[in-house]
C-alpha cells in the first residue's frame, strides 16, 4: 500500500482551524493525505482530531519577541526533519514567517503561504511596521506558492512588490475556505431558532434587527456601528441590534461606546456563538464596517443566509459584497454614509429582499465551500507532481467547471 503523503497545517492558534478553515482538514484527508496541525492549543485540539487530523502543540507568539521565537524555529525544524513532510500550508504571519524558513532550511518540497490579510492598512508604527512588512514579504520570497485570499489583496500586494505573480494564486472569485452552503442556508428550522433566539431577547417578531459578527475594536468599526444605531434609533424606536462576538481587548473602542453596547437595551451583545447560523436567522441586515480586512467571511455567510449586506467599500469587502448585488458598499470610518445605506434597506423592503436572494445566487455560485477546497486540492497535487512527488489524485482528474475557476496573479 503506497504511503500517503504528509500534509501539516499551521496555524497561531488551533481555533483558527474551527473557525477559519473548518472541515478542511477532513476534506484533505478523505483524498488521501496524512494531515497534521500545528498550533498553540487552546481547547479546540479536539474538533481538528474529529476531522481525522493529527495534533500536535507549538506555541506560536503573537508577539515580537526574538528569543521565543527562534526557540519556535528550532522546534519547527526539529519536527520537520522528524515528519519529513511533503507539504506544508501556514495561515496567519507568524506560522507563515517561521515555517516558511524552517521548510527551507530542511528542505520541505512544497511550502503554501496563505495570505489573509493587507498589512499595510495596520495601525503599527516605527520599527514594530518594518519588522511586520518584512516578516510578510520575507515569507512571501521563501514560499513556493502564496494563495491570496482575494484578487485585490493580491493585486495590491504586487504592486508594492511584496509578492512575485509567478507564484501567487486566488482560487475564484476569492476566500480561502468557502462558504457551507448546507450550513448557512434559511431553512424553516433556522427560521424557526432565529424566531426562538428573537423570543429570549426580547425582540419583537415584527421589529427590525440590525446584526454583526465580530471581534468587537476599532478596527472592525464598531464605533461608526454604534454611532449609525444611535442615530437610526432615534427615528425607528424598535430597531434592534445583535452583535455576535467578544470585546478584543487589544484595540477596544472608547469607553462610552462601551458603555453603551452594555447599557443599551436596544442592543443586544450575545458574545462569542458556535451556532452563528441561527443569529444570522435572527437578523433582518447584516451590517460589517470593517477597516481592514482579508476577505470578510461573515459577509458571504449572511449573504448566503440570504441577508442583505451593508459593508465598506475596502480590499477583501469589496470582494465579499457586491455592490448594488448582494448589499451595499460605503467608505469606511465614515457614520453617515453607514446610516444612510442601513436606513435605505430598513425603508426599501423590496430592494433589502432583492439583495438578500441575490446573495444567496452568488454564495451559491462563486463561494461554495467545495469548489474552493477542489480547487486547492487540485493546486496542492500539481505541486507535489511537479516535484516528482505522487499526488494521491491526479491534478488532471480534478475536473468540472466550477473547481477549475482559479487565477494566477
Amino acid at each position: 500500500m503506497p504511503t500517503k503523503p504528509k500534509m501539516i497545517i499551521a496555524v497561531s492558534q488551533v481555533s483558527t482551524m474551527a473557525t477559519l478553515a473548518k472541515d478542511q482538514a477532513k476534506f484533505f484527508v478523505e483524498h488521501g493525505f496524512d494531515v497534521c496541525i500545528l498550533g498553540k492549543a487552546d481547547g479546540t485540539e479536539q474538533s481538528v482530531i474529529d476531522e481525522g487530523a493529527k495534533f500536535f502543540n507549538m506555541d506560536f507568539r503573537r508577539s515580537l519577541s526574538l528569543f521565543a521565537d527562534f526557540k519556535t524555529l528550532v522546534k519547527l525544524i526539529k519536527f520537520f526533519k522528524r515528519e519529513k513532510p511533503d507539504a506544508i500550508q501556514l495561515m496567519t504571519l507568524k506560522p507563515s514567517f517561521l515555517g516558511t524558513m524552517a521548510g527551507r532550511l530542511t528542505g520541505v518540497p512544497v511550502i503554501i503561504r496563505h495570505k489573509w490579510g493587507y498589512l499595510r492598512e495596520c495601525n503599527y508604527k516605527g520599527i514594530k511596521r518594518f519588522l511586520l512588512f518584512s516578516a510578510d514579504k520575507f515569507s512571501n520570497m521563501l514560499a513556493h506558492r502564496v494563495v491570496a485570499i482575494c484578487h485585490k489583496l493580491l493585486e495590491a500586494e504586487v504592486k508594492v512588490g511584496a509578492i512575485n505573480p509567478k507564484k501567487a494564486i486566488v482560487f475564484g472569485s476569492g476566500s480561502d475556505n468557502g462558504v457551507d452552503l448546507n450550513r448557512f442556508k434559511k431553512t424553516p428550522e433556522l427560521v424557526e431558532k432565529g424566531k426562538q433566539i428573537r423570543e429570549k431577547l426580547q425582540i419583537w417578531p415584527t421589529a427590525p434587527v440590525l446584526g454583526t459578527v465580530m471581534r468587537i475594536n476599532i478596527e472592525k468599526g464598531i464605533t461608526e456601528l454604534i454611532l449609525a444605531f444611535r442615530q437610526l434609533s432615534e427615528k425607528y424606536p424598535n430597531l434592534r441590534l445583535i452583535i455576535v462576538g467578544e470585546f478584543d481587548i487589544r484595540n477596544l473602542p472608547d469607553r462610552d461606546i462601551i458603555d453603551e453596547i452594555k447599557n443599551n437595551h436596544q442592543i443586544h451583545h450575545v458574545g462569542f456563538q458556535k451556532n452563528i447560523e441561527d443569529y444570522f436567522a435572527a437578523m433582518d441586515i447584516f451590517v460589517m464596517p470593517s477597516y481592514r480586512e482579508g476577505f470578510c467571511k461573515s459577509n458571504i455567510e449572511a449573504s448566503s443566509m440570504e441577508l442583505p449586506v451593508v459593508s465598506t467599500d475596502i480590499i477583501g469587502c469589496s470582494e465579499s459584497v457586491k455592490d448594488g448585488v448582494s448589499g451595499i458598499l460605503v467608505p469606511s470610518r465614515t457614520v453617515q454614509p453607514l446610516a444612510d445605506a442601513i436606513e435605505k434597506l430598513l425603508v426599501d423592503k423590496e430592494l433589502a429582499k432583492k439583495l438578500g436572494a441575490q446573495g444567496r445566487q452568488r454564495a451559491e455560485n462563486e463561494f461554495d465551500q467545495k469548489f474552493v477546497w477542489h480547487n486547492q486540492l487540485r493546486d496542492i497535487c500539481q505541486l507535489l507532481k511537479d516535484k516528482g512527488i505522487q499526488p494521491p489524485v491526479e491534478p488532471e482528474t480534478i475536473i468540472g467547471s466550477k473547481c477549475l475557476r482559479c487565477s494566477r496573479g
